[in-house]
């Protein structure tokens, strides 16, 4: 059980000079010795380099004392490794690439000093990206079976919600299916040589550790895409409601082009979708209908031409302005999501991220074994569906053959 021991590290923890003693050593050998030590102490618990250091420090020993700094941000601050250039203190991105160079223990270290110098330099947010897609996230041992909901009969009780008195409370059984879920690595690296490593700053790294951040990104995306669309092995693949059902006797098919999206149909969906008690919140689509989205919520404006008639012009039949749209919906882009194809879902219901525990401690330890120093950020991650139902996958190429 890992509980108690990570509790035994938070209660017993010590000083960052003791946790740290070794790195900052100018004998190569030693600091590499140390930094190993360290590395497998948070391996052994389990846990990020940068959790463990959080557990292990205590931010308020020593001259530490009232900083307000956690043990991560203490251990950076005792080796001198910063996360910006800090001219006052005169900690430089500089140093901080020597430090590696010559202290190889505190590479350890290396793969998070990185992702925080990313995060200082860049605060662009990269456009498609798996949060937005998530109903929660976790850590996990690895090994996680994916969970079944089984439902009273609808005849043992009344509607759920209200229940009358006397009445059966309805109750969902939650067990465990043979299946697991399956998890995945994300991510890639950049190796440098000795001479590369000699001659530049740290942060020159950084716009390719972006690189990679971005990609494992499109990866994540692409598997919950998958996941919404196919399900889990246990839960099946989502329902698909055609445009031309919805729109029938109301809409004038001969003038939507497939895969355009059309006003009266989007909102004929929702309201179907919420009639069942499974509103949607959040739609998932390619570029395509994203252009598609943003034209149909579009307020154009231009001289001598009304909204209806710049809209016409757009091919556009409805004047649409976005207040009469009350309920939020939003819209995530995924380059894998099938064409002419918007995939709904109640976020807060459906898809959970299951982040493997200390998985990604196994870059530090090549960091500081290799005569090279490579910058490797890969993460462990698995999804799984917990409702089943609450999917549903709007055809817009269904329109043009009704």
């Amino acid at each position: 059980m890992k509980t108690p021991f990570l509790l035994d590290l938070a209660r017993n923890r010590q000083a960052a000079d003791v946790v740290l003693a070794g790195l900052d050593s100018q004998n190569p050998a030693e600091s590499l010795a140390a930094g190993q030590t360290l590395v497998a102490a948070a391996k052994n618990h389990g846990l990020a380099m940068r959790d463990y250091l959080r557990l292990a420090i205590d931010p308020n020993a020593g001259e530490y004392k009232g900083s307000g700094l956690n043990g991560y941000e203490v251990a950076l601050h005792h080796l001198g490794l910063p996360v910006q250039d800090d001219m006052d203190s005169g900690i430089l991105l500089q140093a901080a690439a020597e430090t590696f160079q010559y202290r190889p223990g505190t590479r350890a270290l290396f793969p998070e000093v990185v992702d925080d110098v990313v995060q200082w330099r860049y605060r662009q947010d990269q456009i498609e990206r798996v949060d937005g897609m998530l109903a929660g996230s976790r850590g996990s041992d690895g090994v996680e079976l994916i969970t079944k909901i089984i439902d009273d009969k609808a005849d043992d009780y009344q509607a759920t919600g209200v229940i009358a008195e006397g009445a059966r409370i309805p109750i969902r059984s939650l067990k465990t299916d043979q299946k697991s879920v399956t998890f995945h690595k994300f991510g890639g690296g950049y190796e440098f040589t000795y001479e590369f490593e000699r001659r530049v700053s740290l942060d020159v790294v950084t716009p390719y550790a972006n690189r990679v951040n971005r990609e494992a990104g499109l990866g994540q995306v692409g598997i919950v895409t998958d996941l919404l669309i196919n399900g889990d092995g246990v839960n099946g693949a989502a329902s698909v409601t055609n445009a031309s059902a919805l729109g029938a006797g109301y809409v004038d098919h001969a003038a939507i082009k497939a895969g355009r999206m059309n006003w009266e149909i989007f909102l004929k969906w929702l309201i179907s979708r919420a009639q069942k008690g499974l509103p949607v919140d959040t739609v998932v689509g390619n570029w395509d209908m994203f252009f598609e989205w943003e034209r149909m919520f579009a307020t154009p404006t231009g001289q001598g031409m009304t909204m209806t008639d710049i809209l016409a012009k757009a091919g556009v039949e409805t004047a649409i302005a976005n207040p009469r749209f009350n309920a939020k919906v939003n819209f995530e882009v995924s380059s894998s999501a099938p064409a002419s194809k918007l995939i709904g879902f109640i976020r807060g219901e459906t898809v959970e991220e299951l982040r493997e525990n200390g998985s990604d401690i196994e870059e530090s330890v090549r960091a500081i074994e290799n005569q090279k120093v490579r910058y490797v950020k890969t993460e462990n991650k698995g999804y799984r569906l917990v409702f089943g139902d609450t999917r549903d996958i709007l055809n817009l190429d269904a329109v043009a053959a009704a």
